[in-house]
């Protein structure tokens, strides 16, 4: 009999036993938190559990485990189109600079102004190596050699309050270049004219209908009253309001300057009689 209580005894504190192991058995917990982490659970390592007898004085041996944050996008905010701001434009730089002046120039190079080239008449034009060539073919001819191109639409030398025109007049080794620069030009009986001769005198002419007038710019040769060099000389024309200035060599010569009149046309050019003469350096600039 007391053995069969001793048994049963026995027996109630083991059943005893289990249910107080059962009933501290962590439960399984989830957390969320309003951050980058995700989420973290934890839960009874069952391997270690088993390994281990269960008694009233075991602690459960717990597992944790955390999952490591992800990289996010960060997030979007979008607004009502009704309330959106137009994202603000900065305005392009100016194209043009306080000092920026409208030129053309004629560097010749290649023909890209469409100047007059090959045999034309009685001489042969030339373009190449940054020179503009004029030779004659007919020694005997009564013309001058006559090349000119218009103007950009926005080099307008009626318009332009101040202009400057340059070319540098070139000869043979020795010789006074012959010949200058055409501007104003409509066509061949229209047409400016500053040129030089082999004699170092100058010309200022003015022709409408093939006609000079006799009061203004008549086209005679003049002794300049300034250095007229051999090889090359440099031929400037400039209007300021309503004066044209005349020089060579920067130095303005003995009949200028003349008082500025519409011109025929807005075309420039380059004009010779020699047997041959070349021409470097061409420009027009608007300003000062």
């Amino acid at each position: 009999m007391r053995l069969f209580l001793t048994i049963g005894f026995l027996t109630l504190c083991l059943i005893d036993s289990f249910a107080q192991s059962a009933g501290r058995r962590p439960k399984t917990a989830v957390f969320s938190v309003a951050s980058e982490w995700q989420m973290v659970t934890i839960k009874p390592a069952a391997s270690l559990q088993a390994s281990q007898p269960h008694s009233a004085s075991t602690t459960s041996v717990s597992q944790v485990v955390v999952v490591a944050p992800i990289d996010r996008p960060e997030p979007v905010i979008r607004t009502n189109p009704a309330e959106a701001v137009a994202p603000v434009r900065t305005a392009p730089l100016a194209t043009a600079t306080p000092d920026f002046r409208p030129a053309f120039t004629g560097d010749f190079s290649t023909n890209r102004n469409g100047w007059k080239a090959g045999n034309k008449g009685d001489y042969y034009y030339q373009i190449g190596l940054g020179r503009y060539s004029i030779r004659k073919r007919n020694v005997n001819t009564k013309y001058v050699a006559f090349s000119a191109v218009e103007l950009p639409a926005d080099i307008n030398m009626n318009i332009a309050n101040i202009f400057t025109i340059k070319v540098d007049v070139l000869a043979d080794s020795g010789r006074i270049p012959t010949g200058g620069v055409l501007f104003g030009v409509r066509d061949s009986l229209n047409y400016c004219a500053f040129t030089i001769n082999s004699k170092g005198e100058a010309s200022i002419i003015r022709v409408a209908n093939g006609k000079t007038a006799s009061d203004y710019m008549p086209g005679e040769f003049f002794a300049p009253g300034v250095a007229v060099e051999k090889n090359r000389n440099r031929l400037s024309i400039q209007r300021r309001d309503d004066i044209l200035h005349f020089y060579i060599n920067a130095q303005e010569v003995r009949s200028s300057p003349y008082p500025f009149k519409m011109l025929p046309g807005n075309g420039i050019g380059l004009t010779s009689s020699a047997y041959w003469t070349s021409f470097q350096k061409l420009s027009v600039t608007l300003g000062p």
